[in-house]
């Protein structure tokens, strides 16, 4: 019986050691990024750095691209103390509040400053929150400008880069065409957080920051009247249609697709249908940053959206989960999610590889805007970020309905939004 007992264990010994050490220790990650949003690189990406990183095995738990119902998601499993899933994709104003809850994993222990550096510093800034950093761009969004370059050519134009040649260049085509229906500038002006990102792209443009460089509020300056007050001047003028009030992304870019604006303001996802072959605007639509004032050429304008990773708090294993994103948003992992996906990268340098200018050109265009790329105050605001966003909404749009001057609105919203600033 004691020999039988000693040849089995033998036998179990041995059929251990045959076993990959690997194996053996492998480590059971689990990533959660939208099905449709990352698409088809997401499983060829995941083997990559599941060879790259390795001992690692990592599950691709697909969630909801609508950024409200992810979060609801999150903040369950973030409450109930889940380590799973490790790895969470945020959209670009969660890091602030997600870090200032203590819900995602500063990654300053994981990744090295330089590496960092190889990132917009603008997106990269939406998840540094007290020094360190929660979360790695993965891929970019945001603002830009498109215009008809066949309206412009048409009448001698430059293609404009301050606001006061915009607003002329409409003028002067609206002017000339003749047409009841054609308007000169567009964009996404309904009560949306569109509209808080439309007005922050104006105050920009004109020198305006959010927070000063002592981190104090500063809207109810010079900068912000200026913005908000060339707002409702173009819907005085007419250069801006009163419909443009009801007005959401798609709303802006039908009517821009319908040869019935000039210039059109909103998010680069209309991009692929503006120039895609049953368009109408298709040979005649351009794009570049959205303009800045006069005498502010050197301010960052192109407002952005985007996701990023970061490591669920309560991971078990938050060091193999931060390798793998280092490799999941390396230079290499940016160029094959633009070419098989069409996501812009967080790496600047990838604007200009050679595969991604071959194989998608309009990558190249749209990231020579992102070098003007801002976030929106969401890492500097933590838990108050919607609150904030949404007095802003209420007072640019009080402005722009004409119920307050646009100093009365500036001075309320900065009073109501001191009054909740953590």
């Amino acid at each position: 019986m004691i020999n039988e007992r000693r040849i089995f264990l033998c036998l179990l010994l041995s059929l251990t050691l045959l076993i990959p050490v690997s194996a053996q220790d492998m480590v059971d990650l689990t990533l959660s990024i939208g099905a449709r949003g990352f698409g088809n690189a997401a499983p060829i990406l995941i083997e990559a750095c599941q060879e790259e990183v390795g001992g690692i095995n990592v599950e691709w738990e697909r969630i909801s691209d609508v950024p409200n119902e992810s979060r609801s998601i999150y903040v369950t499993n973030f409450t109930a103390r889940n380590p799973k899933p490790d790895i969470i994709a945020v959209d670009v104003i969660w890091p602030g509040d997600f870090a200032a809850r203590g819900w995602i994993a500063s990654l300053e222990d994981y990744i090295a400053e330089e590496d960092l550096a190889d990132y917009l510093p603008g997106f990269l800034a939406a998840a540094q929150v007290g020094g360190s950093t929660y979360a790695i761009p993965l891929y970019i969004d945001g603002i830009h400008l498109f215009y008809r370059a066949d309206l412009l050519d048409k009448y001698g134009l430059d293609v404009p880069t301050t606001w006061e040649e915009l607003i002329a260049a409409a003028e002067t085509v609206v002017e000339g065409e003749a047409n009841p229906d054609l308007a000169g500038f567009i964009s996404m002006w309904a009560k949306i957080e569109g509209l808080f990102m439309n007005w922050l792209a104006f105050f920009q443009g004109a020198g305006g920051t959010f927070f000063d460089a002592d981190g104090n509020l500063d809207i109810n300056n010079e900068a912000g009247v200026k913005s908000l007050s060339t707002m409702v001047g173009m819907l005085e003028s007419g250069v801006a249609p009163e419909s443009i009030l009801t007005f959401r992304p798609n709303d802006a870019r039908l009517l821009f697709q319908q040869e019935r604006a000039v210039f059109l303001m909103v998010q680069d996802f209309v991009w692929a249908t503006l120039t895609a072959d049953d368009s109408p605007v298709k040979d005649a639509v351009a794009l570049t940053r959205v303009p800045y004032f006069e005498g502010n050429d050197d301010t960052n304008t192109t407002v952005i959206g985007g996701f990023l990773l970061a490591v669920n708090a309560n991971s078990e294993n938050p060091g193999a989960a931060a390798d793998f994103i280092k490799c999941f948003t390396s230079y290499e992992s940016q160029v094959q999610a633009a070419l098989i996906q069409g996501k812009v990268p967080t790496r600047p340098a990838v604007y200009t590889d050679d595969r991604v200018v071959e194989g998608d050109p309009g990558i190249a265009a749209l990231g020579a805007n992102f070098v003007y790329a801002f976030a929106r105050p969401s890492a500097q605001t933590g838990t108050a970020y919607p609150e904030i966003s949404e007095i802003m909404q209420t007072e640019v749009s009080a402005a722009l309905l004409g119920e307050k001057t646009p100093e009365q609105a500036l001075a309320d919203a900065e009073a109501q939004i001191l009054a909740i600033m953590p």
